[in-house]
């Protein structure tokens, strides 16, 4: 008797794209606002490398925005690695300072972007733009349950 290979087929779902040893750490997913009732502004694609012996991460951003594509790269210095955690910042950027958080044992990680001191006229140009106070964004994992379910990221934030 022969059977359709469709009733031997099984739907595999992939792994987690997030990678972790004592040398190194790699996640791809996006970051979306920790806020239930915002919405991530632009369809987007993130990767974070970091590296043991350097103490460095690298974030990569892919952004779909005005008709085009924008790549952003930032560069975090790690204050903390251990079996549990990764704490790196950054400060290259002139009106926040970014703080990435992951949860090894969790698969999580949360990046937080806090106002830095500035002079009068820098924080009246930050604020301008709409930096000010703290803000902070939630990741996504890819091949996550939330990233199957939305993997353009175009559904209200549910995250």
């Amino acid at each position: 008797m022969l059977l359709p290979m469709s009733v031997y087929a099984q739907k595999s779902t992939p792994p987690l794209d997030f990678f972790a040893n004592s040398n190194g750490f790699s996640v791809t997913g996006r970051w979306v606002p920790s806020n239930p009732k915002d919405k991530a502004a632009y369809p987007s694609e993130t990767e974070i490398d970091c590296d043991y012996s350097s103490k460095t991460c690298v974030e990569a951003d892919a952004e779909y925005y005005s008709g085009h594509p924008h790549i952003s790269i930032t560069h975090f210095q790690i204050a903390k690695w251990d079996e549990n955690q990764i704490i790196a910042t950054s400060s290259s950027a002139i009106c926040m300072e970014q703080t990435i958080l992951i949860s090894i044992p969790n698969k999580t990680i949360s990046n937080t972007h806090s106002i830095k001191k500035l002079d009068a006229p820098k924080k009246e140009a930050c604020t301008r733009i709409g930096a000010s106070g703290t803000q902070v964004e939630l990741f996504v994992v890819k091949n996550s349950p939330q990233w199957n379910s939305d993997p353009f990221g175009e559904s209200s934030n549910k995250y």
